[in-house]
């Protein structure tokens, strides 16, 4: 028999609380154990899928901040001197075709008042000599003018003609002229980007992924600045003068000389003048 005396109630109490303190603590420290374990593993969890939405967008898109470089970029189906060919059928002209039909060679800039005058009356008969075959025509958007406008609309116009041209050639005519439809007055804002696609849309453009980003990255404005600085300081295309301005007008090599306005506003005038240069 045990000689050790029985604690006393109070002892037992103490006991117990001690007892009941200890299991208390170490249930907590093992909630913690638990807690931590959870959280590292959610933690964990998310680092693993946003690392693959990152590697994705990365694998997709570029990594972050990464400017898209378009300084050497070239739009198809435009000459070596930024000419868009259009022939028949409003389809891009092979050199066989621009060689055995009539040559039409526009300089323009789409801010440019005195292009406009020619464009919007002669649209529809340039329209039609190319859509039958009668002759090629070649358009050179240049952007010298772009001080006019408070909003750049010459390089911005130019930009979504080249875009045109690059994917969608067979619209390029239409939009042409729908850019000359909506040439804002001198000295003020011109159509927002937003706008010109809503300018192209209308002319018949599928305003795709391609066309929209063309245009959102302003992708040809060195194409275009490297362009109108050649087209200002040499020969013309099939011509001897170098182009003091816009439009610079060429019928198979010949200038067409404008001394008056009417000239340019008077489409009848023109077709005289181009029937008088026909190939023989």
């Amino acid at each position: 028999m045990s000689n050790t005396p029985r604690p006393t109630r109070s002892e037992q109490r103490e006991q117990a609380r001690a007892v009941a303190r200890e299991l208390r603590e170490k249930r907590a420290k093992g909630d913690q154990r638990k807690k931590a374990v959870v959280t590292l593993s959610i933690a964990l969890g998310i680092v693993a899928v946003v690392g693959a939405i990152v590697a994705s967008v990365i694998f997709f898109m570029g990594t972050p901040n990464e400017k898209v470089d378009n300084s050497k970029k070239t739009p198809a189906n435009v000459t070596a001197l930024g000419g868009v060919i259009i022939g028949k059928d409003l389809k891009v002209a092979s050199a066989a075709e621009v060689s055995a039909s009539n040559h039409i060679v526009i300089y323009q800039d789409y801010q440019c008042p005195i292009c406009q005058m020619f464009e919007t009356p002669n649209a529809s008969q340039l329209k039609t000599w190319a859509q039958s075959g009668l002759a090629t025509i070649e358009f050179h958007p240049i952007s010298f003018l772009d001080g006019s406008s408070l909003n750049n609309y010459s390089s911005r116009a130019a930009n979504a003609a080249f875009c045109v041209a690059n994917s969608q050639p067979e619209k390029f005519i239409d939009v042409n002229t729908a850019l000359y439809a909506n040439q804002p007055q001198e000295n003020t804002a011109g159509p927002s980007d937003s706008e010109l696609k809503g300018t192209l849309v209308n002319a018949g453009v599928n305003m795709n992924s391609e066309m929209n980003q063309c245009i959102d990255q302003k992708r040809y404005a060195n194409f275009i600045g490297n362009r109108t600085n050649e087209a200002l300081s040499q020969p013309a295309v099939s011509g001897t003068e170098i182009p003091k301005g816009t439009p610079y007008i060429l019928v198979n090599g010949t200038l067409y000389d404008f001394k008056e306005y009417a000239q340019l506003t008077n489409p009848a005038l023109f077709a005289q003048f181009f029937a008088s240069n026909q190939k023989k």
